[in-house]
This record gives structure tokens, sequence and C-alpha cells, in this order.
């Protein structure tokens, strides 16, 4: 099963209502046990015991175990790409955007159990998602990112295509932390996080503003 495109689709249902009932119990369930044993370990079986719901209500609301995956993961871009939203919004200005939506997203994504879990015990599950497979993800996050710092940028000052230079390098440099943890940057706290960010990513944002 492959997710290269699931970032994308987390976008254009981003602000869509969430998922309640028994599917939202079902999903709770499998994130559950996917964080605890692995999707590849993991049966329907396991989810259905771990809901408390009936297997013919299981299969009534998702077809197959890939269809639950998906809907996991989904439903995690979607709540990541809502909380990202929220943390930059919460600023004015572009420079803040760019280094509280860093130390966010970096934050999240090191501390996410699920894909930790993933990284560690099934790394082919999400690996290719991030790296040979990864240029939806790349360009899907970069335009993402890149919208959220026009708002804060005078339209006279930037392009589009500086705007989303900029946020690509910033998403290829979180990829590559969270695949590989830093040997020689100090990035172990908030503080740090900020002190990288404010040295290597706002400066070419400046420019864009100068």
């Amino acid at each position: 099963m492959k997710y290269s495109g699931l970032l994308a689709k987390a976008v254009q249902r981003f602000g869509s209502p969430t998922v309640e009932g028994n599917a939202e119990k079902i999903l709770d369930a499998a994130l559950k046990q996917f964080e605890l044993f692995g999707i590849r370990r993991s049966t329907v079986e396991d989810i259905t015991k771990r809901s408390g719901l009936a297997r013919v209500t299981l299969y009534r609301t998702f077809a197959n175990k890939d269809a639950i995956v998906e809907a996991v993961l989904l439903r995690e871009l979607e709540r990541f790409l809502s909380e990202l939203a929220a943390e930059a919004s919460s600023y004015d200005g572009a420079e803040d955007k760019l280094v509280e939506g860093f130390v966010f997203t970096l934050n999240t994504l090191r501390g996410h159990a699920l894909l930790q879990r993933l990284l560690a015990t099934e790394p082919e599950t999400v690996l290719p998602f991030l790296t040979t497979e990864g240029d939806s993800v790349i360009r899907t996050a970069s335009s993402f990112l890149a919208h959220q710092l026009a708002v804060a940028l005078p339209d006279d000052r930037r392009t589009q295509l500086e705007l989303l230079e900029v946020a690509e390098v910033t998403v290829r440099i979180i990829v590559s932390f969270v695949l590989t943890p830093s040997q020689n940057v100090a990035l172990g706290d908030d503080d740090a996080l900020r002190s990288f960010a404010r040295r290597y990513l706002v400066p070419p944002l400046l420019g864009l503003a100068g």
C-alpha cells in the first residue's frame, strides 16, 4: 500500500468535519493498536477487539485493513495540519510563523508515537513516503507552508516561487532531521530549534520582504 498521495488528500480535506460514531471508535482503536504493535503485525481482529464493536460493524464502516490504515493515517495528517495552521495563525509576522512552525513541526513529528513506531520497527512502511516516493509530500507540504507565509508578507515584495523555495528548504530540513538525528547541530530543546531556524531559515525569508 502506498501513502504518497495522502498528504495532498489531507490538504484537500483540510477543515472538513471529523469522523464520529463507530468510525471514530474504530480509528481510535486502530491508532492505539498500530502504536503498540505496528501496522504489519496488526489484524482486523485485533482492531475489532480493541474497539469493542462487532466485526460486522467494522466491515460495514471499512472494507478491509488497508482502508482502516489509510483512514488512520489521513486523520493523523489532518490533525497535524489543523494544529500547525492554528499554531501559525497565533503569530502575525512571517518570521515568527516560520520559526514557530518549524519548532512545532519538528517537535510533533519527533514525538508522534505512530510515526516513531513505524520508523523503528517497519521503516519500509513509511520511509518511501518521505524518500523515494516523497515528491508529492515535499510538493504538498511546501505549498501548504508557502500559503501560511504568504498571508504575512506584502504581496508586492515576494513571488510565489520565492516563497515556495523557502518553504521547500524548510520542509526538506525537517524531513532530514526526523529521519536522521543531528550529529553536530544542537536541536535538543525549543530554544535550540528557534536559534537554528532564525540562523538558517529566516534570512532567506527576510530577503523576500526587503
